[in-house]
């Protein structure tokens, strides 16, 4: 009788070990999700809790922040059309050429052609290194690449200006020699024009680089791209070019950093206008903006 007593009682308690657990998860379940995030530089953003819906027009408002500034915008404007990520970190998107929003939702199941319209802004708050030297960190070889003549600016085919820019071309000739003496195969893909980039800077009154703006090499032919009705359009019968332009805010210790298609260089002070703007325009504590 007591050896049948102990089978129920372990039987019960097999069967409470379901309800416990669900008990548990109820539990977890019931524990409040922080609705706000604060970074290490002591900005708090208010963060998106619960579904959100991209195609919301008028798109409410969300906030990022850059380091200690808080941005706060509409959320069409992410990169992800629902404001920033769970771990605070966001991308800023617009279209090229009008350089005007993508429509509340658009993004979503990105098509290639709204991919290659997009013009993406980043924005890095920088503290751990001087803001300069991150900058010069861009276009300074490491120690192990120090002779690897595309990754400087003296191992590269200097230019006429172009669009107030001074480039700095792919030596591909002496790119393909350096690879080669390294033991690196004929029809490796370092050895192809499009694996590298002709670079376009310009200097401040020190002759310190102050842009840069790294582009497909120009020995890759053709945009493409197409326009119809407006609209730019992946052109599928020609490869495809884009540039990565990067430059400071100075007071604001922040680096940016704009990827578009390399159709776009012409219109680099114009685009890199826009970053500014989409900086200080959604300032909630607005500061002085630099002249």
């Amino acid at each position: 009788m007591k050896q049948g007593m102990r089978l129920w009682a372990m039987a019960g308690a097999v069967l409470l070990l379901p309800l416990l657990a669900c008990g548990e998860r109820k539990a977890q379940a019931q524990t409040p999700v922080p609705t706000t995030q604060t970074n290490e530089q002591g900005c708090t953003r208010q963060r998106s809790i619960g579904p959100q819906d991209p195609f919301q027009n008028p798109p409410p408002l969300k906030q990022a922040c850059v380091g200690p500034y808080l941005l706060e915008m509409p959320q069409h404007l992410f990169y992800s059309q629902m404001g920033a990520e769970f771990d605070g970190s966001f991308g800023l998107v617009l279209q090229y050429p009008g350089l005007q929003p993508f429509a509340p939702g658009e993004r979503m199941n990105l098509k290639l052609d709204v991919s290659m319209r997009t013009v993406a802004f980043d924005y890095w708050y920088i503290d751990r290194i001087e803001l300069r030297q991150a900058m010069r960190n861009a276009y300074t070889p490491l120690d192990f690449e120090v002779d690897n003549p595309s990754e400087s600016l003296a191992g590269r085919i200097p230019g006429e200006p172009v669009y107030g820019l001074l480039p700095y071309y792919a030596d591909l000739p002496r790119i393909r020699e350096y690879h080669a003496s390294r033991g690196t195969r004929a029809s490796a893909p370092v050895m192809e024009a499009d694996w590298h980039q002709d670079w376009f800077i310009t200097r401040d009154a020190a002759g310190e680089v102050d842009r840069l703006i790294r582009c497909t090499s120009r020995e890759v032919g053709g945009t493409g791209v197409v326009f119809r009705g407006g609209l730019m359009y992946r052109d599928r019968g020609t490869p495809y070019s884009e540039c990565t332009h990067q430059f400071m805010l100075p007071e604001h210790s922040t680096l940016v950093r704009i990827t578009y298609v390399r159709l776009g260089l012409k219109d680099w002070q114009q685009i890199e206008d826009k970053a500014r703007a989409l900086f200080f325009d959604h300032l909630v504590s607005p500061v002085q903006r630099p002249s």
